[in-house]
């Protein structure tokens, strides 16, 4: 049975952070570069921002780990 809340304990929180999966969900993503989930989620719905979705309109949105590196770069969002 899957889990009722999507939040991250901090074991999880740790290996994300030290080693992070090649595809990221928000929670991840927000795990692995320490920022806020509202941050993330507002960067999911920027122009350009290379999201990963599935084929239903309300399918969980995921962020590849090396494109979102790429995309932080290019932004000017690496600090």
């Amino acid at each position: 049975m899957a889990r009722k809340a999507k939040q991250l304990t901090e074991d999880e929180i740790n290996a994300i952070q030290l080693n992070p999966p090649y595809l990221l969900n928000t929670y991840q993503a927000a795990a692995f570069l320490g920022k806020s989930i509202r941050l993330i989620r507002e960067w999911f719905k920027e122009d350009g921002f290379p999201i990963k979705s599935g084929p239903k309109s309300r399918s969980e949105m995921y962020v590849l780990r090396d494109d979102l590196m790429d995309w932080m770069n290019t932004n000017g969002r690496l600090r």
